[in-house]
């Protein structure tokens, strides 16, 4: 029996969901840490769905953003991914960057819902936040600003390029430019 049996099911064929995700994650942590940071995304199952996880950086069991090369900034990501056979759909997906550790920091954050809740109907499925106050002082971040989906590469080169966030090579555009669609 070779090691790749354990993550397939033997009915099927197909690689076990967790398997699949971690892959995701896997591919995701390769750009993270070729390009602006150390720290790892995990993968966390949705209880009550066995094909649905949660892809973010866990400390103590509770969602953390990674911390950013160069800067005392930090990048918050969560990903909830269905596998699907043998692939991930993103269901939603949310960067944000922050001043610091403090989750009540944040300064953009770009979310995305496939498949909005009745409630949230009336904001679009892409859109990114600014945390800015405006003329008269009232602050800006209920706005749902609309955007196209936004991929964490094109997140990740606006940090760099934008916000002063140390690249970890000198190749890391050829590495964003490899997996665009991420």
């Amino acid at each position: 029996m070779t090691s790749s049996a354990c993550c397939a099911s033997a009915r099927t064929g197909r690689a076990l969901p967790r398997r699949v995700a971690q892959d995701l994650a896997d591919r995701l942590n390769g750009v993270l840490n070729r390009t602006v940071s150390d720290s790892r995304l995990s993968v966390a199952p949705i209880a009550g769905y066995p094909d649905v996880f949660r892809l973010t950086r866990l400390v103590n069991d509770d969602d953390a953003p990674l911390e950013l090369d160069g800067t005392p900034a930090h990048l918050f990501i969560r990903l909830v991914v269905v596998v699907d056979d043998d692939r991930c759909r993103t269901e939603s997906a949310t960067f944000g960057l922050q001043a610091e550790a403090s989750r009540k920091s944040w300064l953009i954050r770009w979310d995305y819902v496939r498949d909005p809740s009745e409630s949230d109907q009336a904001y679009p499925r892409a859109h990114v936040h600014v945390n800015a106050m405006f003329a008269d002082g009232a602050p800006a971040g209920p706005l749902h600003i609309p955007t196209r989906r936004v991929s964490l590469a094109l997140v990740l080169r606006h940090l760099i390029s934008d916000w002063n966030v140390k690249p970890r090579t000198g190749d890391w555009e050829d590495v964003l430019d490899a997996c665009a669609t991420l």
